[in-house]
């Protein structure tokens, strides 16, 4: 298959022609909602969003793009247009522009969630800021342009995850309830009763108390069904929605928002849950389960699996459901094995048992073939299985494919396709021999004018003779006779990788762009590389993983001659901010460090993060019992702080309850009382990511400049004004 590129061979040879990428590219970037097919297989809808620095705004639109045969790219057809002031606190407007009425419907309407009711009626879910009622409007298409959106129904709390069965005519969605209630108008009123209370108290008796950004409140996400009456104009539910879930053992408490699938004939509902209980934050144990459409009942199909199951999917015929499940009930980075369930013999056989790597995404190819995604060698990858051999044929192996799905009457597939050079797009995929052609090109302004280096595979020996591989990106206008700061990044995870894919957040080419040499390697930890070496991180966080960098690193410097040894810099999000904490008191290589989000105490995460397995499994028991106690005081950076040296940018967020704020203010204090050159950054709305745009451009502008002012060649060791510019400001 070819290689993913979005510049022609002229500006990769002459990269002085087009100007670096920047920050502001990357933030005004135009982002791919997940897409979904027309029945008839000849149209994707999804919506795409885009932010503007000028403006401030956030701009979403739904549209819909031609799923047709020829090279030519068709432009989408717009649906759906929308915009909003994008500002934590933008003014209010006393007066709005006044608008024709047809126009003032399209453009009031945020969209999200695109569901097709037929080949010609397309739906979405808009939901009112203020009252926050969700409600699913549908368009046509009249063959010339689509129609004025009319709503089909309301409810009266927001709604997720919304799924059309045509056979039975029916709409499934995701809307968060309150425990022994029995419809939404019902927890419409109790969260009307809640606001107004006289207190804010939570009160816990159980864990978890909150989870990735959120407290958990009494209401559970719960999945629910309404029958339409036809696709008329007078389209309109039969009855009020029914939650199917809510007399079932599971409690509702979903996986995943989108875990559930419909089956074939719209009788059935296939869905992941982890059981209610007291050891809900220190396992990981989830079940498949199958529920009827109307409630009647829902039950579980692996009731004797141990460890977390995700990724189920109906066979065409419904028959039969793959899925996924691993075998701890405590490690979240197991190998994921791939299970079949009949569902009339009410029986189990695993497929593909020797093949050590660990599925995520499943979809039925026919009745003897399975499709997967998978994650190999630095590449998100899709594969055929043979159900009965478990002889698994790669189907796209270059780059990395995101989400998938058929494209009806066809031999193809709809991925998301993408690379570390190359934004994410839409391209369809032959199962037969996996050629792919370009659906869309959402990115059209990155491509000759602006230069995104592309990827060159590395490879080192790390601890004990570990096979290291990463990608080393190099900075535009590269001359092999001159010599370049390094940006070294770390990933998190730590069962993570970096692959050769776009990425929005740490994105390699804008280190690239600022004109460093810049190098991502997976070491011990991480994923793609087989079960042994996912699992060689375990209570040995500073051990492996930072020798394997270490050694990688002298060989990546007598192998590059053009990197300049007193140049270096390390960055690292999550684990990777632990080891860059790690790395300040055990090395002295690197000029300048940046921590996000990083661990400073193994025992405080502990006790402060929210999913407890995790820790557990890492350090081999809880920090309570005296033999684990001991794994959690030696892998400590909080117990070499007294070596810190080098100075460290660190960035938190105050909604990240994985690793809480609390954590990047002690390595900030630790750093200042001993005179180490730092600097703090702290985000108020963000989680364990940064995520809203211009919080995005300062996060960039902050770690650019703080990497460049301590590799100035003429500034080496100096406590010098940062020189990188974004946005046109020179920071100071």
């Amino acid at each position: 298959m070819k290689a993913l590129c979005t510049l022609p061979a002229a500006a990769l040879v002459l990269g002085a022609l087009a100007r670096p990428f920047t920050p502001e590219d990357l933030v005004e970037s135009t982002r791919l909602g997940y897409p979904v097919i027309s029945p008839d297989g000849t149209s994707v809808a999804f919506v795409q969003t885009r932010y503007s620095i000028e403006e401030k705004r956030q701009f979403s639109q739904l549209v819909v793009q031609a799923l047709g045969d020829h090279l030519q790219i068709d432009s989408p057809a717009m649906v759906v247009d929308f915009s909003k002031d994008a500002r934590p606190n933008p003014p209010s407007s006393a007066s709005a522009t006044p608008e024709s009425e047809d126009a003032a419907s399209k453009h009031r309407l945020e969209p999200s969630q695109p569901v097709w009711l037929s080949s010609e009626e397309l739906g979405f879910v808009a939901t009112d800021a203020k009252t926050h009622q969700s409600t699913v409007y549908s368009v046509h298409n009249t063959g010339k342009h689509w129609s004025k959106p009319r709503a089909v129904f309301t409810a009266p709390v927001p709604i997720s995850s919304v799924q059309y069965n045509a056979v039975s005519n029916t709409l499934v969605f995701i809307a968060n309830v309150y425990n022994g209630t029995t419809t939404l108008d019902e927890t419409a009123e109790l969260d009307v009763a809640d606001q107004e209370r006289d207190d804010t108290a939570q009160v816990f008796d159980e864990l978890w108390v909150r989870h990735w950004d959120s407290f958990v409140t009494p209401k559970l996400p719960q999945i629910h069904a309404v029958q339409l009456r036809s696709h008329s104009s007078n389209t309109k539910p039969k009855h009020k929605p029914k939650n199917i879930i809510k007399d079932s053992d599971v409690d509702g408490r979903l996986e995943a928002a989108d875990s559930f699938v419909i089956s074939p004939n719209g009788q059935h509902v296939v869905f992941v849950a982890k059981r209610p209980g007291r050891d809900y934050a220190w396992r990981t144990t989830s079940y498949v389960y199958v529920a009827d459409i109307d409630g009647s009942s829902a039950s579980p199909i692996n009731d004797n699996g141990r460890g977390a199951s995700s990724s189920p999917v109906f066979s065409s015929d419904g028959s039969r459901i793959a899925y996924v499940q691993m075998a701890s009930p405590t490690y979240e980075a197991d190998r994921n094995q791939i299970h079949i369930y009949s569902v009339e013999d009410k029986t189990t056989i695993d497929v593909a048992t020797n093949w050590d790597r660990s599925p995520s995404d499943l979809l039925w190819a026919d009745d003897n073939t399975l499709l997967a995604a998978y994650n190999e060698y630095g590449r998100n990858k899709l594969a055929k299985i043979d159900i009965a051999s478990g002889t698994v044929t790669p189907v796209v192996e270059e780059h990395s494919v995101g989400s998938m799905q058929h494209v009806p009457h066809s031999n193809e597939l709809l991925i998301s396709y993408s690379a570390l050079d190359s934004p994410t797009d839409l391209y369809k995929v032959s199962i037969d021999d996996g050629s792919i052609k370009r659906v869309t090109q959402v990115n059209p302004q990155l491509g000759s004018s602006v230069f995104l280096s592309a990827p060159e595979d590395v490879k080192f020996e790390g601890a004990g003779g570990s096979s290291i591989h990463g990608f080393l990106l190099r900075p535009p206008n590269f001359d092999a006779s001159q010599t370049y700061p390094l940006a070294y990044v770390i990933h998190g995870g730590p069962q993570g990788s970096f692959t050769d894919a776009w990425s929005t957040r740490w994105n390699l080419n804008i280190f690239a762009a600022a004109g460093f040499v810049t190098v991502a390697l997976d070491f011990e930890g991480s994923t793609g590389y087989g079960q042994n070496f996912t699992d060689a991180i375990r209570n040995q966080w500073g051990g492996k993983p930072f020798e394997s960098l270490m050694k990688s690193l002298d060989q990546l410097l007598d192998s590059h001659p053009y990197i300049d040894r007193n140049r270096l810099t390390a960055l690292g999000a999550s684990y990777g901010g632990y080891q860059i904490n790690w790395i300040n008191a055990h090395s002295t290589a690197f000029k300048a460090l940046v921590n996000h989000d990083g661990m400073f105490s193994t025992v405080s995460t502990y006790y402060s993060t929210d999913e407890l397995y995790f820790p557990e499994t890492e350090f081999e028991g809880v920090p309570f019992d005296e033999q684990a106690r001991q794994n959690y005081e030696k892998w400590s950076p909080e117990r070499n702080v007294h070596k810190w040296k080098t100075p460290t940018l660190v960035i938190h967020s105050e909604k990240d309850y994985r690793l809480v704020v609390s954590e990047g203010l002690s390595t900030f204090t630790a750093l200042r009382r001993q005179g180490v050159p730092a600097r703090f950054v702290y985000f108020p709305d963000e989680n364990h990511w940064v995520l809203k745009p211009a919080n995005s451009l300062r996060w960039h502008r902050e770690v650019l400049g703080w990497i460049t002012q301590w590799t100035r060649k003429d500034t080496i060791g100096e406590s010098q004004s940062q020189k990188f510019v974004v946005q046109g400001e020179h920071l100071n």
